[in-house]
């Protein structure tokens, strides 16, 4: 009875609301069918903004845009809307305000991965910030959301006991679990669920959880373009057309080669409260074209961005909270552009490397060190980053503990 309710609730409600059946059918659209669509949407939405699209050359000679360039207020402030802050894991975060249709097609991207994934009505264990909102809908669709803020036995039981089709959330939370599983003496569990890793780096994690789980499928994501990239069902991350626009571009703001590592810049063309062009982000990565099933389209790979080092897992011996360098951004997010923790148990020293925005402010990064003295008991050392230590201080892990 429960699953016949289910699945006429769930027919209703995403009939209704037409986003799924819209990214399910534009799945199906050749790259040049979804190229026509982006501009369609572009000219309508930069047209909110008094900007005029007439070509795509008038699109790509648009200014590559950062966080400084973000506005303080929404573009039509009477309008419903809702907003959210950027990572601010390289900088300062920021508020982003959009549109409410903004959360259905993430819901709904969410949804077709699932379906990619071959998930049918099983149930999904969702990790979420907070407490879940929706706890009755989420039942009769065969979700259970649950804190992964507040990752407890609790947590532990229902995927034991329910033996959920796939563990869906951001990758830090996901591998914390699966770690707290295997602890529990609960392995066996994990070799029958699937893994759809969410928003941060798999960098290192993919590695460990793949040999014990079933599959492992990535979606990726930022606050200014909610979903980038979803998972193909077979491994990859396709780039969602249908959603926003993404280039991948050097430090001068020019596209790279196909399979050559830049910057990950984006469009929304569906936002028309905060101005989301041609915005280069933090993350860095590789973009070419794939074909499968008689379909050709472009995957996302290699990314270097947010990463996660808090997990209880075997290559770290105390697991470093968020907590920890959350305030980073919040205190000195305005004078630095890139940062990395390093803890250093035997010499109780917080290490921050970080890479000024302008000149060198060491005064500027005094309230962090007293924060981090007054509320984790360690010293703080400040060391100076370059670039050309990308590899070393940026594309592993954000927050790293020497035993």
């Amino acid at each position: 009875m429960k699953k016949l309710f289910y699945k006429i609730f769930d027919r209703f409600t995403f009939n209704q609301l037409p986003y799924l059946n819209f990214f399910i059918d534009m799945e199906k659209k050749t790259i040049v069918e979804l190229k026509n669509f982006q501009f369609e949407k572009l000219k309508e939405t930069t047209s909110k903004f008094n900007i005029s699209i007439h070509t795509w050359d008038d699109f790509y000679k648009l200014p590559i845009t950062t966080k400084s360039d973000l506005p303080d207020r929404p573009n039509f402030p009477d309008e419903e809307m809702r907003q959210h802050e950027t990572s601010g894991s390289t900088g300062q975060p920021r508020v982003i305000w959009v549109p409410p249709s903004t959360w259905y097609r993430k819901d709904a991207i969410f949804t077709r991965s699932w379906l990619k994934m071959g998930r049918k009505d099983e149930w999904v264990f969702r990790l979420i910030s907070g407490e879940p909102k929706y706890p009755f809908y989420d039942s009769l669709r065969n979700v259970k959301a649950m804190n992964y803020k507040t990752l407890s036995q609790e947590h532990i039981d229902w995927v034991v006991k329910h033996k959920p089709y796939l563990i869906h959330g951001p990758g830090g939370s996901i591998r914390q679990l699966c770690e707290m599983i295997i602890d529990a003496g609960h392995a066996d569990v994990l070799k029958d669920i699937k893994i759809h890793w969410c928003s941060e780096s798999s960098y290192g994690h993919k590695e460990r959880l793949l040999p014990l789980v079933k599959e492992f499928h990535e979606q990726y994501g930022l606050a200014e373009l909610p979903t980038v990239g979803s998972t193909d069902g077979i491994g990859n991350i396709r780039v969602v057309m249908e959603q926003g626009i993404v280039e991948i571009v050097d430090e001068n703001g020019n596209p790279v080669p196909e399979g050559e590592e830049g910057y990950i810049v984006v469009t929304d063309f569906n936002n028309y409260q905060t101005p989301i062009f041609r915005y280069r982000c933090g993350d860095r990565g590789k973009m070419r074209m794939v074909e499968s099933g008689g379909r050709q389209y472009y995957v996302l790979y290699d990314i270097i961005g947010r990463g996660v080092d808090y997990y209880n897992g075997p290559e770290v011996k105390k697991p470093i909270g968020w907590w920890i360098v959350s305030p980073i951004s919040h205190t000195v997010g305005d004078v630095i552009e890139k940062w990395r923790c390093e803890v250093n148990i035997p010499r109780k020293t917080l290490i921050l490397h970080v890479k000024f925005k302008g000149d060198e402010n060491f005064d500027a990064l005094k309230p962090y060190a007293e924060w981090v003295k007054e509320n984790v008991g360690l010293n703080t050392e400040f060391v100076i980053a370059d670039d050309e230590q990308y590899d070393i201080y940026w594309k592993n892990k954000l927050v790293r503990v020497v035993k």
